[in-house]
């Protein structure tokens, strides 16, 4: 289902609200343009991973789809309707997905970002948007570090 533009300011700007409500905060903010992107965002584990899921839908600027990162077909579908897609970072995930993931970003034009939930301070934290370079592995360290620091915190 497509949504006014307009709908989708007020609906991420409600979202905002109600998690600050709840006691989060928020660091770096997602791309206001609704252009196809991908955001990884990290794993979480019990109820908070199922709030995770509810809320990250509505924190971007664009229709937002969660796909599994193995999910080719999935992710190639969701680009090519112009959505946000939602890929979590995994520790185990297979390198040759990680790659693909950021070479088909790459062929297509797509923006990468990382978002990150500190449970422990309560803080959202939306890493700003980049282009995948021509070197897919130096990409990963880069988000690899962004998801470490989260853990170390």
């Amino acid at each position: 289902m497509k949504y006014s533009k307009a709908f989708l300011i007020f609906r991420r700007r409600l979202a905002k609200a109600i998690l600050q409500i709840l006691g989060w905060k928020f660091r770096g903010q997602d791309s206001p343009t609704s252009k196809n992107q991908i955001i990884f965002i990290n794993k979480l584990k019990g109820q908070l991973a199922n709030t995770q899921i509810r809320w990250m839908r509505h924190l971007t600027s664009g229709e937002a789809y969660l796909q599994k990162i193995g999910d080719r077909n999935g992710i190639d579908k969701k680009i090519n309707q112009h959505g946000t897609v939602l890929v979590v970072w995994q520790e185990e995930t297979k390198r040759d997905e990680l790659v693909w993931v950021l070479k088909f970003a790459r062929e297509k034009k797509v923006a990468l970002s990382a978002c990150a939930w500190d449970s422990t301070h309560k803080v959202i934290k939306f890493h700003s948007h980049f282009k995948p370079s021509p070197y897919p592995e130096r990409d990963i360290r880069y988000l690899e570090r962004f998801f470490i620091y989260f853990k170390k915190v």
